[in-house]
């Protein structure tokens, strides 16, 4: 979540990643506002990238903002 006073202004945006989706977990599933469990979909990941082509993930807010706090969830696999 990229916070500012409070509101998550990534959600909804336009994410991307690279260098490949694994097992169907969309770039768009790190913006959807629900960070639940990782089996139910609410999760993105990329497959493993090389020190070539490494790994990446990222959001265009569409806009400037002054961000006030980064918040990142890592996924859960236990379904709480």
């Amino acid at each position: 979540m990229l916070n500012i006073l409070g509101l998550n202004v990534a959600r909804e945006k336009t994410a991307t990643q690279g260098p490949d989706t694994f097992a169907n977990q969309t770039p768009d599933r790190a913006v959807n506002g629900d960070t639940s469990y990782y089996n139910n979909g609410n999760c993105a990941h990329t497959t493993q990238g090389n020190t070539s082509d490494p790994a990446w993930w990222q959001v265009d807010l569409g806009e400037t903002y002054q961000i006030t706090g980064i918040r990142i969830h890592n996924r859960d696999r236990r379904g709480k």
